[in-house]
């Protein structure tokens, strides 16, 4: 297990990149760091963390390892990373589509990922995880939360990195059934909820998630629509 770890960097993303670009590196290779300056959520969002106090890290995937679509990835990560909560520290937790981690409907980890082709091969994927773990106090427009605010524990970051990578390393034998897992771990799957969709807001069903990836919407007047997360906003 190759885990690189720095004291800051501007994201573990691009320090990931840079250093894939610049040298060979294995399968699920790690960069962890104390600190970002400009951690960075899903489309280009800004990932909000106290230095020290998180785990904010990114790994490298190898497609030839694997052999997975861009939202099989999705899918694999995510529910690796519910199931590993629940498994190793009791935490229930569900996937807020596409990409956030709820806890007591409060945001506790965000994934971001960055594909990387050779032509038309998916070959590499650079996955960044941040993960709330002993933060106490997070602004009220972040709806977030922290495995210490959760359990009242404080957790060793370093312990929690390894065990994580190390769960990914043994799951790498069970995607398939990981994959065929993730709606049983949908939020708010089969509620009905108020969105804005295309800036008009609607009320509407989650159904389910398409094989590319959309999230898939009834609305109150029977209208099935698809939806990415550029044209959709939660209100939960």
């Amino acid at each position: 297990m190759n885990i690189v770890k720095l004291y800051a960097t501007t994201s573990t993303n691009d320090e990931l990149r840079s250093r894939f670009r610049e040298s060979e590196l294995t399968h699920l290779t790690t960069v962890v760091a104390y600190k970002q300056s400009a951690g960075k959520g899903q489309h280009g969002a800004k990932w909000h963390s106290e230095p020290g106090k998180n785990l904010t890290f990114s790994f490298l995937l190898d497609n030839s390892k694997v052999c997975l679509t861009p939202f099989q990835i999705n899918k694999w990560i995510t529910v690796s990373l519910v199931s590993w909560l629940k498994n190793h520290l009791g935490i229930k937790a569900e996937i807020k589509w596409p990409n956030d981690i709820l806890a007591v409907n409060h945001k506790l980890a965000g994934i971001l990922i960055e594909t990387v082709y050779s032509g038309s091969s998916l070959t590499h994927a650079i996955v960044g995880i941040g993960l709330n773990v002993n933060q106490d106090e997070f602004p009220d427009s972040l709806k977030a939360i922290s495995l210490k605010l959760i359990t009242g524990k404080q957790f060793n970051l370093d312990e929690l990195l390894f065990s994580f990578i190390q769960y990914l390393n043994v799951s790498n034998y069970e995607i398939k059934e990981f994959i065929n897992d993730y709606s049983s771990h949908l939020y708010k799957l089969g509620r009905t909820l108020n969105f804005e969709y295309l800036d008009k807001p609607i009320t509407a069903t989650i159904i389910g998630v398409t094989e590319n990836g959309l999230l898939e919407l009834m609305t109150t007047d029977s209208q099935y629509l698809t939806a990415d997360l550029k044209e959709l906003k939660w209100f939960y």
